[in-house]
């Protein structure tokens, strides 16, 4: 059946929703919302971690030259060196910041995938948790 379809009445379910239902319901909601946010956070932090990439092969290209580098509010003058050690540090934060998304979002399905099973189970074609 496609997304959004109506119902007929052939294919309804008559069965009592019960507070654990709604309660998995609920989890389901509340977990996709949550995959969503993850989401967005890995595509902005990957990036990020793009862009920082980038700056780390143009220190590499340098002529060891001082260069100046955005800590917090302020620009500070440091070797190409030094800056590419802070670029790599943050480039490793940042990439375990994305594989601890990437291993939320992973739970995230696993569980969706577990609620899909008993929900669809219990109330057959007559609830949609598929995206839209």
């Amino acid at each position: 059946m496609s997304s959004g379809a109506m119902l007929t009445k052939e294919d309804e379910v008559d069965v009592e929703v019960l507070p654990s239902d709604q309660a998995s319901i609920n989890e389901f909601g509340r977990l996709n919302a949550r995959l969503h946010e993850a989401r967005g956070e890995t595509e902005s932090y990957n990036k990020r971690l793009e862009r920082l990439d980038d700056a780390c092969t143009e220190l590499m290209m340098g002529e060891g030259d001082t260069v100046w580098v955005l800590l917090g509010d302020a620009f500070i003058q440091c070797s190409e060196d030094d800056a590419t050690a802070i670029c790599e540090a943050q480039v490793e934060k940042l990439q375990g910041v994305v594989d601890e998304l990437d291993k939320e979002t992973k739970g995230i399905n696993d569980r969706q995938g577990e609620l899909k099973k008993e929900l669809y189970g219990r109330f057959g074609t007559s609830i949609n948790l598929e995206e839209a």
